[in-house]
């Protein structure tokens, strides 16, 4: 039975090449995962503050990023660069992940960009996503709020949601 609150297993590459797959999540207790695209004005208004929020994530947290319009068949293109070059400008040396066709039946429900989610080391999705751009200090606000109800089981070293948030 397929758990529709999972991101999907994946194997892609980041921006700059390397390979990555779902993996990712058991890095940390808490991955913020935001969706963005070159083309999106707000997505692309708020990478300075994602850029400032990977520098001084809260402990047990990372963020990725998501391009949603460039996927791993596009390395080497003028997509590819212009990505790239938003980041660079925005000091964005986060790491940003390629889409790829295994991550396509969930990137296709995201509706509205920038998108941002929230996912535990077992690559459950924990919280509802927010649309929208924020300002570090919000994300931050965030992220600290979803680790405070992240709390280990007595015998597992399994992370999961408090239930009494």
């Amino acid at each position: 039975m397929e758990d529709r609150f999972r991101f999907p297993a994946f194997s892609s590459q980041t921006i700059e090449g390397a390979p990555v797959t779902d993996a990712v999540f058991a890095e940390k207790r808490l991955t913020m995962v935001n969706m963005w695209a070159t083309w999106c004005p707000p997505c692309v208004g708020e990478m300075p503050d994602l850029a400032e929020l990977a520098r001084d994530m809260p402990e047990g947290s990372q963020l990725v990023g998501i391009v949603m319009d460039v996927s791993v068949g596009d390395v080497g293109t003028p997509a590819h660069a212009k990505a790239k070059a938003i980041l660079s400008q925005a000091g964005a040396d986060f790491m940003q992940i390629l889409r790829s066709d295994d991550m396509t039946p969930y990137l296709s429900g995201v509706r509205s960009i920038p998108a941002t989610i929230f996912v535990n080391s077992e690559g459950r999705v924990i919280e509802q996503p927010l649309v929208g751009a924020r300002s570090a200090s919000e994300y931050c606000a965030e992220v600290e709020s979803l680790l405070d109800g992240l709390n280990p089981p007595e015998d597992s070293n399994v992370w999961v949601l408090d239930p009494r948030r």
